[in-house]
């Protein structure tokens, strides 16, 4: 237990040693290397609102929407494929649901004990709170919706963790439940996308288009849901103990 205090120490220590080193001395002279001419050109033209620009006041966010928003845009469809797919593979008919239902129901459902089901609901709050905060003001500050998203899957890990996913169903928390907030979000993200081709006569995905920061905001919430009940939905597939498909494979296969 020291020895791994003393090295926790080490490090902090370290770390605290090398930026002072390197912010406050400027030991690398990197305060006086010249920006880059594509730096230069990024800032710029980051905040430009002419064009087919995001119209975003935050630096990162303009630079993704503005250089690379259809390789964001397609990275969220192929996400949207790859659960598809596994939804695909691991169908079950509505009676092997059933089944599926019935013997989830008789297998022993163990809780953790109560100080860890408490402290996971305090985490889990704020972590929902904080991805939140990182997806409606993606368009403000460095972050968005899909690392908003991110965070919000780990709350749900965290809660299959403490409760238990049979808990979670029991509470309203089902496939179908998961899959129709999933298409939600894909449908506004395809719906703000679309809307300056249909109400301005411009450009898929020239947002820039639409009223202040409309555009922005409502990609990130779109990206948040899509993402947090996509990977929701994956785990409440993979949540199934594969006793239980063993069983319904080998009854259908009968």
């Amino acid at each position: 237990m020291k020895r791994d205090v003393l090295v926790a120490v080490s490090f902090l220590l370290a770390f605290a040693v090398i930026s002072y080193a390197v912010t406050v001395e400027d030991v690398f002279g990197i305060a006086d290397n010249p920006l880059r001419p594509l730096g230069e050109f990024y800032l710029s033209h980051a905040f430009a609102h002419e064009g087919l620009t995001s119209h975003s006041p935050e630096v990162v966010t303009a630079i993704v929407w503005n250089y690379r928003g259809f390789d964001t845009l397609f990275e969220t469809f192929v996400f949207f494929l790859a659960i598809m797919g596994a939804l695909s593979v691991l169908r079950l008919t509505e009676e092997q649901e059933e089944e599926v239902k019935i013997l989830e129901a008789g297998e022993p459902h163990r809780q953790m004990d109560l100080i860890v089901r408490a402290t996971t609901k305090l985490v889990v709050i704020m972590i929902v709170s904080i991805s939140a905060s990182i997806a409606l003001h993606g368009h403000l500050t460095p972050g968005g919706g899909f690392q908003g998203g991110s965070a919000m899957a780990v709350a749900s890990l965290l809660l299959f963790a403490g409760f238990s996913k049979f808990t979670l169903e029991r509470k309203g928390l089902t496939l179908r439940h998961t899959i129709s907030a999933y298409a939600a979000g894909l449908a506004l993200i395809l719906a703000t996308v679309m809307a300056p081709v249909i109400l301005y006569g411009g450009k898929v995905l020239e947002i820039n288009l639409l009223p202040g920061e409309t555009g922005l905001f409502n990609l990130d919430v779109g990206e948040y849901i899509a993402v947090a009940f996509g990977f929701l939905t994956v785990f409440l597939i993979l949540g199934i103990s594969e006793w239980i498909f063993k069983t319904v494979l080998r009854r259908e296969v009968r």
